[in-house]
């Protein structure tokens, strides 16, 4: 009775879940949809015998790595700023794969008789219906947004998190100037407007799935849903849209094809040709152009995936780090960030912009390579499309694939992932013969084994630290001028005559003064004062600066036998007196240059007057003045820099724990339990 009362709760919350994604969104409390694996792992745990899908270890394998990710989210990435306030997103992320896995599980140990295909279907179909409504609202009303309930009771501090806020708002639309005008990019009933498109693509996967059996004026509606559908979609200049749906669409023409449907393959062509036709005359067909003509985001993508591969393959290429990371700087310079004219200045951390890059970056290239088998290994089960089962399975995963560079998938676009994977598994698993997997408790014995092996290897990463030379770093911030203000000759009486044209020295960019400051002169300069080399110098010199600051923050990392605040002292003094003496060299060219043009105007001339006040005016000026070029503003006491033990003993510990799982696999034993 227990185990019959928990089966109906847990398909109650499938349901009320799925079905209530709009009342979720207006309340703000959409984060909570993975708490509908809750009822559904009471209810497996109920049941006498829990049956697990072919190549779910690589899965479990995939976790282990996520769990793992916890003693590196605290670690320095090669390329990112030092922060904290990581815990809460890597939580968040977990809860996602967790309800997933378990939304899997779940779904292929319950019947077809106690939860038809039709209505899995159908919920999901909802869900491209509710996508679709969202789009629509996200371009009539693109400027609405909603005063949820959970922000309403959300602490103010919490709520000005903007991981937290986009969890909890609900609004329309971004309105991004991605053609150059400002354009309205749906996202309702998400957080973000990549979230919608991949959540479009997938859903219509069920969509067309459940219409197959629908009655042919359900089916006529799910057309009708489908076409108004394009309005939204073209019109939110999702490219990674509209290639998944292409792929989609190429695939199914490849289907049909090999089906021998010859009459729905000459009507898809048909669509298609005709849509091929009447789209170019429309303004959506303009939209489209102008969007492929205008990259916009392709540069700025393919700098952060190299960054992120980059960051990852140096600091910890086993494990990864857990979580994202902020870059330092931008791909522009070194002070770049988002602003409010220019929010998007500022480069997205390391790790977003895909979920293989996430995975990547968080859990490493084993991570990174036992997420991808899963999927792969399972789609060998369904690429032959003999069933809806296995034609929504593949079509799912295929999209998801082509997702999984340009979307952040991991939400409701991989519980949909999951959710086909489940029905198709559940298909092929009532076939006669099916061979099963099941959940069991390892025996202690066998989780002895595979402990002292990862802390074993924990053991061994530690080792690799021993030895290491003690360092200290010290920091100085010093704040430049950032305009020399005695080169500034002043607008006052400017003439409008091209002979009086003034061109006027431009203040340097931080990065140009990073590099003044690296140069040799200085290095040289600021190593006689501690007697060390020019060449030392600059391996123990790092520059920083503040996003959309004047400051440059110069560290210096010495041994514990030298004062590394002495050494960055001297640099910075070098800096700052071969910085004077280059404005003063500008300022003399000016003044000279300005003099000729003086020369060169007939004082006699009455309208040459104007010309020559200023000129004057701005010669007094260059001559009387020789401001700072800048002052130092903070200088931080030696900080030991002890190797960090977090990326090779976590790293050691997943060779160490994965050696035991491999080992355990091919015992004799492991085999039988199988």
């Amino acid at each position: 009775m227990a185990s019959l009362r928990a089966g109906r709760h847990a398909r109650l919350a499938l349901v009320i879940g799925i079905a209530g994604l709009p009342l979720w969104w207006f309340l703000g409390v959409s984060a909570l949809l993975p708490l509908i694996a809750v009822p559904m792992a009471v209810d497996l745990w109920t049941r006498g015998q829990v049956r697990l899908p072919r190549h779910f270890g690589w899965w479990l394998l995939f976790l282990g790595w996520v769990l793992l990710g916890l003693g590196t989210l605290g670690a320095v990435a090669p390329g990112a700023e030092e922060s904290g306030g990581r815990l809460m997103v890597f939580g968040y992320r977990f809860y996602w794969y967790l309800a997933i896995t378990i939304v899997l599980v779940w779904l292929g140990n319950t019947s077809r008789e106690k939860l038809p295909d039709r209505v899995v279907y159908g919920l999901f179909a909802w869900v491209f219906v509710v996508t679709t409504a969202g789009g629509l609202l996200g371009l009539l009303a693109p400027d609405l947004g909603i005063t949820t309930l959970a922000e309403r009771l959300t602490p103010a501090g919490l709520r000005s998190n903007n991981f937290v806020h986009s969890m909890i708002a609900a609004e329309t639309a971004d309105v991004q100037q991605v053609l150059g005008d400002p354009r309205a990019r749906p996202k309702a009933p998400f957080p973000f407007t990549n979230t919608w498109g991949s959540v479009m693509a997938l859903s219509l996967v069920f969509l067309v799935c459940r219409a197959r059996d629908l009655a042919p004026v359900w089916r006529w509606i799910a057309v009708a849903v489908g076409v108004l559908a394009a309005v939204p979609v073209v019109a939110s200049l999702n490219r990674g849209l509209w290639l998944t749906l292409a792929v989609s669409g190429i695939g199914v023409l490849v289907l049909l094809s090999l089906r021998h449907r010859h009459a729905a393959l000459a009507a898809l062509v048909g669509v298609v040709l005709a849509l091929g036709v009447l789209l170019p005359s429309t303004s959506l067909g303009d939209t489209v152009a102008s969007r492929l003509e205008n990259p916009h985001s392709n540069e700025r993508r393919g700098q952060l995936v190299e960054a992120t591969v980059e960051s990852m393959t140096q600091g910890s290429p086993v494990v990864g780090f857990g979580g994202t990371r902020d870059v330092q700087g931008s791909f522009a310079s070194i002070a770049g960030g988002s602003t409010p004219e220019c929010p998007a200045c500022g480069v997205p951390p390391l790790g977003t912009q895909g979920q293989l890059w996430l995975v990547l970056f968080s859990q490493g290239w084993l991570g990174g390579l036992f997420f991808l088998t899963f999927f792969l290994l399972t789609l060998t089960r369904t690429w032959r499309c003999r069933t809806t089962n296995e034609a929504a399975a593949t079509f799912a995963m295929g999209t998801f694939l082509v997702q999984l560079a340009i979307y952040d998938t991991l939400g409701l676009s991989q519980l949909m992932v999951m959710v086909a994977v489940a029905l198709v598994w559940r298909e092929q698993s009532e076939k006669a013969g099916a061979r099963h997997a099941v959940l069991r408790v390892p025996r202690l014995r066998d989780m002895t084994r595979v402990g002292a092996l990862a802390l074993g290897g924990a053991a061994l990463g530690a080792a690799t630290l021993t030895g290491h030379t003690v360092q200290e770093r010290s920091t100085v911030a010093v704040e430049l001028t950032s305009t020399p203000t005695y080169l500034a000759t002043g607008t006052a009486a400017r003439p409008s005559g091209p002979e009086t044209e003034i061109d006027t020295p431009r203040p340097t960019s931080i990065d140009t003064e990073a590099a003044l400051l690296r140069s040799e002169g200085v290095l040289a300069e600021a190593g006689r004062r501690v007697h060390l080399s020019a060449a030392r110098l600059r391996e123990t010199v790092g520059v920083t600066a503040p996003s959309n600051s004047s400051v440059l923050e110069v560290s210096v990392t010495t041994g514990a036998t030298r004062d590394p605040r002495t050494a960055a002292l001297a640099v910075v003094g070098a800096y700052l007196t071969e910085r004077q003496h280059f404005l003063e060299l500008r300022r003399t060219d000016l003044i000279a240059d300005l003099t000729q043009q003086l020369a060169n105007l007939d004082p006699a001339d009455a309208l040459s007057l104007p010309a020559r006040t200023y000129l004057v005016n701005a010669i007094e000026h260059l001559r009387a003045g020789s401001g700072t070029v800048g002052r130092v503003i903070r200088v931080d006491p030696p900080r030991a820099l002890a190797p960090d033990p977090r990326v090779p003993v976590s790293s050691g510990a997943a060779l160490g724990l994965l050696i035991g799982v491999v080992v355990l696999h091919l015992a004799p034993t492991g085999r039988s339990r199988r």
